[in-house]
């Protein structure tokens, strides 16, 4: 992360020293008019944001504002339109800033990343701070240079060490603490060998063992889930068996027993951690194990005997299952000008659904929306397809309606904002979904109206469901 420091008085004060509560006053003349949200991220397994509070860039002095009560310091996700940057937000605390647009940025349906820039920061807070780690720790290497390209890097890394514990002896900040420690800890993992059993035990004793879990404090959790990451088929033989026999059984208590045998998970609160992650793995690993995986996510998200565990076994479940094929799709509520009544997965009940994001100004989404019309020709009589509308306007959207109005199926805008595109985890232009005539996901992605490389076009897989349709089907949707 980049962060500029720099004042200037004639747009901004000073921070406040005695603020009761955090606010960020920014300044983003690229988005005036655009919404503003403050995101954190509720656990860094699955990297789950949560929203905790919004504002708008004032068309006035394209100023924003957005305060509320902190306890706590966390690394936040400042989210202006589409263009995101990240930030260390701290209690008590007034933090001033330009949120400057992307440069030279594809565009697409991810956010874009800027950097953003702070004004009059003082040299005590979290963001200062951990600038001036990065930046000391790399001039660092870049004096020893020539002797840690000769393989001396953990020597000067553990000289760094002792720099940085006396440097920071007088910093009472655990949030920028804990960030050096385990920024060291991590390029010791990384370069040190810890797959070596010696290794990784001095890395355990040093870093994991003392220590709680800071489930908050990105760059632990970073090194957390690298030393942790072992899958549950890298244990030998006769332990992974029992791992398997505990999954089938759907028994976290069987599985954290099993674990127990495992020296580093000897703290419950990090086997049940690392039991939760483990299983998300093992979910995209073992079709026979789907199942019962996620009742066991399930019974930990109600029974984990951590809280924060609990919501990071819920997160896990939601994301293995929202667009898994044979779990329900997230659910829609589209309307439009003509129509009082909001479209749901209901009104297509019966009948296979072709789903698809499109945006306007991408050339080949629009041929691609030609090809879907041809498409319901051929087998409009038992698919239904649906498309929505990410445009930033409506008024292209609106022009795009006006220039084909060949296209008369389920067409819909929702806009760039749309919380559809979280729900069906949309990154790219254009995005298609396959659902089945009880509103389960078929296909997450579906193929693509045409051909694309290697790839067959979403005609293939229409024809076999044609082909398999039973005489009573056919009857029921009134196709010959």
């Amino acid at each position: 992360m980049k962060i500029y420091l720099f004042t200037i008085l004639c747009c901004f004060g000073l921070v406040a020293a005695n603020a009761q509560e955090f606010e960020i006053k920014g300044f983003a003349p690229a988005f005036v008019g655009e919404k503003v949200s403050l995101y954190t991220y509720q656990d860094y397994v699955t990297m789950t944001k949560i929203k905790l509070g919004e504002g708008v860039v004032d068309a006035k002095d394209s100023t924003f504002h957005i305060a509320l009560d902190n306890g706590a310091t966390f690394k936040g996700i400042i989210e202006v339109g589409k263009t995101e940057a990240p930030i260390y937000v701290a209690p008590k605390t007034t933090y001033e800033i330009y949120f400057p647009a992307a440069e030279n940025q594809a565009i697409s349906f991810q956010n874009q990343r800027t950097d953003i820039m702070f004004f009059a920061l003082d040299t005590s807070d979290i963001n200062y701070r951990i600038l001036q780690y990065n930046q000391w720790f790399d001039s660092f290497v870049y004096y020893h240079e020539e002797d840690i390209a000769k393989g001396q890097f953990l020597t000067y890394l553990d000289t760094f060490m002792t720099y940085a514990s006396d440097a920071y002896a007088h910093v009472e900040d655990e949030y920028f603490l804990t960030y050096v420690r385990y920024n060291v800890a991590e390029m010791k993992q990384t370069f040190g060998g810890n797959k070596k059993s010696q290794k990784r035990l001095e890395t355990f004793l040093s870093f994991v063992e003392p220590f709680p879990v800071y489930y908050e404090n990105d760059q632990y959790m970073k090194f957390f889930k690298g030393f942790y990451g072992k899958n549950f088929d890298d244990y030998q033989p006769t332990i992974e068996a029992e791992i398997n026999m505990a999954i089938y059984n759907s028994s976290p208590t069987k599985l954290m027993s099993v674990l127990k045998q495992d020296l580093f998970l000897s703290n419950p609160e990090v086997r049940e951690l690392v039991m939760i992650d483990q299983l998300g793995k093992q979910y995209y690993k073992r079709d026979d194990q789907k199942r019962s995986i996620i009742i066991m996510l399930d019974s930990l998200e109600s029974y984990a005997k951590y809280q924060v565990n609990a919501t990071v076994a819920k997160n896990v479940k939601n994301f293995l299952t929202s667009l898994e094929p044979g779990f329900p799709a997230p659910i829609i509520q589209l309307k439009d000008s003509a129509n009082d009544d909001a479209v749901t997965w209901v009104n297509y009940q019966g009948k296979f659904v072709y789903f698809n994001f499109f945006e306007t100004w991408n050339e080949k989404a629009k041929v691609e929306m030609k090809i879907i019309n041809d498409l319901r020709r051929d087998y409009g009589e038992f698919i239904s397809f649906l498309s929505v509308c990410t445009d930033k306007d409506k008024a292209t959207y609106d022009k795009f309606r006006s220039d084909n109005p060949e296209m008369d199926w389920d067409i819909f805008y929702v806009g760039h904002d749309s919380e559809l595109k979280e729900d069906y985890k949309v990154s790219g232009v254009s995005t298609y979904y396959l659902i089945d005539q009880s509103g389960f996901i078929a296909l997450a992605p579906a193929p693509s109206p045409s051909p694309d490389g290697e790839y067959e076009s979403i005609d293939k897989t229409f024809f076999y469901i044609k082909e398999a349709m039973t005489p009573s089907e056919r009857k029921r949707i009134g196709e010959p």
